[in-house]
């Protein structure tokens, strides 16, 4: 994944923070060695502070990939133990994630559900999630019905917050594209996307430039 920070800070933050637990680092290998995206230490530390901070019950992720970021909300959350719902599409990367989930201590707490998160979110009840991480708006880009699917993954996610939940975006910066006005592919929908997020009337939104960029946004209550 790129980073808009550049390199030499990055490495000087990653060297800043504790050893991670086994699995972490374990899974940070895997991804190294497959090339798989995650969100990577520095930012996996980021969440799980705001994760501990804000205590939410209970969490859903769109994208599970490896299943690294899922493991940070999980072990943010052991005290409460609060329960964590992570969509994946790719058929090998839910049998990568499902198998670092039923490793880790957090196997009871955490549940994959397979399937494209379009789809997926029409099914969720509303107002029934304190934290929706949004890790899609890479991997997940394309039209639907002549509209972004960025945009859908947000119309379908604010309806899903409980008053006061959080939503949080990852790769809103999209290697820094989005801030010369895009004309197509990813970069022009998580345009669109961040343009709607900072617009949203139901949502308190802020942007924080560490590593692809993470937007914070809080639903109103």
């Amino acid at each position: 994944m790129p980073a808009i920070t550049a390199p030499a800070v990055e490495a000087y933050i990653d060297g800043l923070l504790p050893p991670r637990e086994p699995l972490l680092a374990e899974v940070e290998a895997h991804a190294r060695a497959n090339r798989l995206p995650i969100v990577g230490p520095a930012e996996g530390s980021f969440l799980y502070l705001l994760t501990r901070l804000h205590r939410p019950r209970r969490i859903l992720e769109l994208g599970a990939c490896s299943g690294y970021s899922a493991l940070w909300y999980a072990a943010a959350t052991e005290s409460t133990g609060a329960t964590i719902e992570t969509v994946e599409l790719d058929p090998e990367r839910q049998e990568i994630s499902e198998g670092h989930f039923r490793r880790s201590k957090y196997a009871d707490r955490i549940t994959l559900i397979r399937g494209n998160a379009l789809d997926v979110l029409k099914t969720l009840t509303p107002g029934s999630y304190d934290l929706i991480f949004n890790d899609l708006l890479r991997s997940g880009a394309g039209v639907t019905d002549g509209v972004p699917n960025q945009v859908r993954f947000l119309q379908l996610s604010v309806p899903l917050l409980r008053p006061g939940a959080l939503l949080l975006s990852d790769n809103v910066l999209c290697a820094g594209e989005v801030v010369a006005a895009p004309a197509g592919g990813p970069a022009a929908g998580i345009a669109e996307y961040n343009r709607l997020l900072f617009a949203h009337p139901d949502l308190e939104t802020s942007l924080v430039p560490v590593r692809d960029g993470v937007a914070l946004s809080r639903r109103r209550d």
